[in-house]
């Protein structure tokens, strides 16, 4: 197994890479991955719609039951609604970030290369740069300077 981040072989026990600290994924790992997440949050969001709205009719049911102005209950019913929303709206935003991640992460899959910068011990041989025209001519004329002394 390679790491994502840094291209190192990693041992398959290993859950952290040992030369970039990056975390490992491991195909028997879904809790962490963008759709089990995805998965957690639509999740959370159905039933904070679902309990938040059967709490809210409760709690008119009962505030009219105690006798309280109207205006009142519909203050509190906008607020406590406006509450919901709020975190409903709040776990939403999270969405696009994790389909974008989750569309990443079946690329990379897809791709049978990983995309990753080569370590310097992946580098070629370094090669000394051929001598240029100018460098010969001037040795040239070294050689017949010396010859004419």
């Amino acid at each position: 197994m390679y790491c994502s981040n840094c291209g190192n072989s990693v041992s398959e026990k290993l859950n952290y890479c040992n030369s970039c600290g990056e975390r490992v994924a491991k195909e028997d790992d879904e809790h962490g991955t963008p759709g089990k997440m995805l998965h957690y949050i639509l999740t959370t969001i159905f039933f904070t719609a679902v309990l938040g709205f059967g709490i809210l009719v409760a709690l008119v049911a009962v505030l009219l039951r105690g006798e309280v102005i109207p205006q009142v209950i519909g203050i509190i019913a906008v607020a406590y609604l406006a509450t919901v929303f709020g975190i409903c709206f709040a776990l939403l935003r999270q969405v696009p970030k994790l389909i974008d991640a989750k569309l990443a992460r079946n690329s990379s899959e897809l791709s049978p290369a990983p995309l990753y910068a080569k370590t310097t011990a992946q580098l070629e041989e370094h090669l000394e740069p051929v001598d240029s025209v100018t460098s010969h001519t001037t040795r040239a004329l070294d050689d017949l300077m010396i010859e004419s002394k």
